[in-house]
């Protein structure tokens, strides 16, 4: 899409060392993440342009799944813990996109309850529920914001509402971490820990740590 920050990324003409794709597969890259407030903050993100991943195709489903899990352990087997989420808009311009109308997950290595953590900065009606890829593509088809989140290895939860504010779980991150000051990725960018991450998660693909889909099938 003409202007999308992340489909620039597919032609290769960004020099910047945060935008270039530390694993891929056909369809997905693995980006470090700005903005990123630890160390191994990595982001998943379609070739193709989307909004989110709730309009994510089933045909693609296993390949981004796959890599996931691959993310997931990689990030896990450096770090000790990680977390998946995804601030999914239905549109663009919708502040819960937080500035980037692009699908990507963030696999953060956090140990902290991000459910209970994010709890202080949505609508007081706002409710999870148990969920799956399945549940964000029927909140986007119904044209309704989410919030996705998968806490270590138990199961995604989904929490829907058409109030959600910008970078929730980035503001549940920092100030689980005592930095609630620098959660907004555009003044923060973190560039210390963009570097860091570069070299650890380049490090453990040359060794080859785990089974890792972006090595093997790169596009």
């Amino acid at each position: 899409m003409k202007g999308c920050s992340f489909c620039t990324l597919t032609v290769r003409n960004e020099v910047e060392d945060w935008n270039q794709p530390l694993m891929e597969s056909n369809h997905f890259m693995v980006l470090p993440s700005l903005g990123a407030l630890v160390e191994g903050w990595l982001l998943i993100a379609p070739k193709r342009h989307l909004i989110s991943m709730g309009e994510l195709s089933k045909a693609l489903e296993p390949e981004f799944l796959s890599l996931k899990s691959d993310v997931v352990h990689l990030v896990e087997d450096l770090y000790g813990s990680a977390v998946a989420f995804e601030h999914g808009p239905s549109a663009t311009q919708h502040k819960v996109g937080c500035g980037v109308d692009h699908a990507h997950l963030h696999v953060v290595p956090v140990a902290h309850e991000l459910e209970a953590a994010v709890a202080p900065f949505l609508p007081t009606d706002a409710q999870w529920k148990n969920a799956d890829l399945d549940s964000c593509r029927d909140a986007f088809q119904a044209g309704m914001d989410y919030l996705y989140l998968e806490p270590g290895t138990r199961r995604g939860r989904i929490l829907v509402h058409d109030q959600l504010g910008s970078q929730l779980f980035r503001r549940a991150i920092a100030q689980c971490i005592g930095a609630d000051d620098q959660f907004n990725w555009r003044q923060h960018p973190q560039f210390g820990n963009i570097s860091k991450t570069i070299e650890s998660v380049r490090k453990a693909i040359a060794a080859g740590a785990g089974c890792l889909m972006g090595s093997e099938n790169a596009a």
